[in-house]
């Protein structure tokens, strides 16, 4: 049987339990022994819930609009109140046997990313993996859908992923738009890149490469559990572009899903709330499990260096692969981590080459003159850190510090102080420096100087061209 089977235990002990007492766990219809192959043409369904009142119609409309439901298997990590959301766990599925479900008070969670884990931890080999929130709603056939889409996808090592459109509540009513594709607007002040969709008036016509996903609706390969596996260390906030990243450089391609399989709702009452939801212990606990989160993702990312091992805890389960570099996504997606910034092309979601075929859409961060402008990237930029990160450190610091002594001549000159007036750096001690740098981190530095150097240039240039013309 194919599982959930990491390289080492994990250093968190109580994770570590928790992780094995779900792989152990066995639904009611499943054999005595998993033989090699069961998995064949079966779905495995992630579903993680917090006090949603919609996840049990989720779990029956699963099975009920599945072509073939005695395929689909279910791992449930289900967060609530055992007493006060007992309301809540009708209807029944009919084929509630074929659910593996772990209960966990939701005082005790830890996050989406964390429950979302110990939901792969159930998998028992299933060919596929389809990975939902608790408050969906499903095309008849889905799972013919799914399945035939992700055939025909260019490469083996492809995700479908979408903004499935939305349904509302109460009634069920569901949205006539299609999946679409994803952008961003940049950064939040948080730090964090969330995205959003564009939801189409019809299907896509063919499979588009997106860098971006959104967490509660992607369907891949079964395997895709055992090759990247979830981060539980992760939260809500870097969740989707973290995981995003991480399929890239380990050589994963994400699709837009081209046909409609499943609604979402996304309105923001879908959780049970109540006046005992202010618990301080919780509050905290997950508010600590958030920051170290971020400060995970910045290490990963390049925008600062960690070394507190609680922040770095098995990260070599669950980083950044070898297959793909972190500065071809970023060129690619037009995406700065290190400076926390976006090139336009990215918010317009330029990285599908033809986009203003496909959705017409507006943009208010850049378009609308009363919005906050994200902070902002040129593509050159982008580019130039690119070819650089290939660059040996002793080549990048040697640029770097020379460069560096060069700005310095030219603000003397400029502001036309004598020659003792520079700062005449040390130009050794500034090699030593640098070359103790992490090699991205100085092609970074570089491009971004190299780039504000072309700007004066070019502004100098211009400033030169009027006054030769008498402007």
């Amino acid at each position: 049987m194919m599982s959930l089977d990491l390289a080492h235990p994990l250093d968190d002990p109580a994770l570590q339990a928790q992780y094995e007492e779900a792989r152990a766990l066995r639904a009611p219809a499943d054999p005595e022994a998993f033989d090699a192959g069961w998995g064949t043409g079966r779905i495995f369904v992630s579903v993680v819930s917090f006090r949603d009142p919609e996840c049990q119609k989720t779990l029956v409309d699963l099975f009920e609009k599945a072509a073939r439901p005695e395929r689909i298997h279910v791992g449930l990590i289900r967060q609530h109140d055992p007493v006060e959301d007992a309301a809540y766990l009708a209807p029944e599925p009919a084929r509630a046997g074929q659910v593996r479900e772990v209960r966990v008070h939701w005082r005790d969670g830890l996050g989406v990313c964390w429950a979302r884990f110990l939901a792969q931890a159930l998998w028992r080999g299933e060919d596929y993996f389809l990975q939902i929130d608790s408050h969906m709603r499903f095309e008849p056939g889905w799972d013919e859908i799914l399945i035939g889409d992700l055939a025909g996808c260019p490469s083996e090592n492809s995700v479908l992923a979408s903004a499935p459109p939305p349904y509302l509540t109460p009634g069920d009513t569901l949205s006539d738009l299609f999946p679409g594709v994803l952008r961003t607007d940049g950064f939040e002040p948080s730090g964090a890149l969330r995205f959003t969709g564009l939801w189409l008036p019809k299907p896509l016509e063919r499979y588009v490469r997106m860098p971006f996903l959104l967490a509660g609706c992607l369907f891949a390969p079964g395997r895709l559990i055992s090759e990247i596996p979830y981060d539980p260390y992760a939260a809500f906030s870097t969740e989707e572009v973290s995981y995003a990243l991480r399929l890239f450089t380990h050589g994963w391609d994400i699709y837009a899903a081209p046909r409609r399989s499943i609604w979402h709702q996304y309105k923001r009452d879908n959780r049970v709330k109540r006046g005992d939801m202010t618990d301080l212990s919780f509050t905290m606990r997950n508010n600590e499990w958030t920051a170290r989160a971020f400060h995970r993702f910045n290490h990963l990312t390049g925008h600062t260096t960690v070394l507190d091992a609680p922040i770095l805890v098995d990260l070599d389960l669950f980083g950044l692969g070898e297959a793909r570099g972190l500065p071809e996504f970023e060129a690619w997606a037009g995406v700065d981590f290190r400076y926390k910034r976006i090139t336009v092309d990215c918010a317009r979601a330029r990285f599908i080459p033809d986009i203003d075929a496909i959705a017409s859409f507006p943009v208010p961060v850049l378009d609308d003159p009363t919005k906050v402008r994200p902070a902002l990237v040129e593509p050159e930029e982008m580019r130039l850190r690119e070819v650089l990160s290939a660059w040996e450190v002793p080549a990048l610091a040697a640029e770097l510090v020379d460069l560096l002594i060069e700005l310095d001549r030219h603000r003397v000159a400029r502001e036309g102080k004598p020659p003792h007036a520079r700062l005449q750096p040390d130009r050794a001690r500034l090699l030593a420096d640098f070359e103790t740098w992490d090699r991205y981190a100085l092609a970074c530095e570089l491009a971004k100087l190299s780039y504000t150097v072309h700007l004066m240039n070019t502004l100098d240039e211009m400033q030169a061209g009027l006054a030769a013309s008498g402007g």
